[in-house]
């Protein structure tokens, strides 16, 4: 994600400026002192003038050198390109100067989540309307930070419901909710709506084999017995067989014997 350093230059002109639009989110508790004195005193500064600066530097060094210099001068057109190439590569060295002036700056902070979610609700108070786009989170969660707007910190919803009542005003007493359940109770516990009807109807199913089960133990009971026949109809051949030549070396035994 890109960083809006373009936007924070626009937005954070004065110190004057940066602590009312992070002032907010100082008394609500979102950002600490430490990172609301650091941004007030980083985000105006004169760090947004160094691209500019170092690119006019250069940029009249060069030319100054090629138009005073003693020893050889420099045509008009090789001062001027020459003039050029040298601010293009100032202004590319103030840029990377600023953006390390950047980094170090997310560096020293105490909550980059929070200051993240303090820039989005200053981007909000100034009438932008697509988000920064860009996160300086180095955290993991960050859900309850996200939930906090410089003036109030809004509740967070629970996923757990309770089973009792909503309409159960917080004056009931504790002799009125250990009342026996009524008919209108158990009316009122069953299902509401048609996923509750469709959840309860898969719980009673649940038990029940379906009918891909029924025809996928009928095929293996089918093959189990194939198997079994198949087997006692060797076993009977090979029987035949032992007894085909036991009775054939009777037969020679007594041919010999009434020899």
């Amino acid at each position: 994600m890109s960083y809006p350093i373009q936007w924070l230059d626009a937005t954070f002109r004065t110190r004057q400026n940066t602590e009312q639009l992070l002032r907010p989110d100082l008394d609500s508790g979102l950002i600490t002192e430490h990172d609301f004195h650091l941004a007030s005193t980083f985000l105006p500064g004169n760090h947004r003038y160094w691209p500019n600066a170092f690119g006019l530097l250069t940029s009249g060094a060069v030319a100054g050198y090629g138009v005073f210099s003693k020893r050889s001068r420099w045509t008009v057109r090789r001062t001027t390109i020459l003039g050029v190439v040298a601010g293009v590569c100032g202004t590319v060295y103030g840029q990377f100067r600023r953006a390390k002036a950047h980094w170090t700056f997310t560096q020293q902070l105490d909550d980059p989540v929070a200051f993240t979610q303090a820039l989005e609700n200053v981007n909000q108070r100034t009438g932008g309307v697509k988000p920064l786009a860009w996160t300086l989170q180095r955290a993991v969660d960050a859900a309850q930070k996200q939930d906090m707007h410089g003036n109030i910190l809004r509740p967070q919803e629970s996923s757990f419901t309770p089973d009792v009542d909503q309409s159960v005003s917080p004056d009931t007493t504790s002799a009125e909710i250990a009342r026996p359940p009524s008919s209108s109770s158990e009316d009122s516990s069953r299902p509401a709506n048609r996923w509750d009807q469709i959840r309860a109807a898969n719980a009673r199913n649940a038990g029940q084999p379906s009918s891909w089960d029924i025809l996928r133990q009928q095929h293996e009971r089918e093959r189990v017995v194939k198997k079994t026949v198949s087997e006692d109809r060797f076993d009977d051949v090979d029987l035949a067989e032992e007894q085909a030549r036991f009775d054939a070396m009777v037969d020679a035994e007594r041919r010999k014997a009434s020899r």
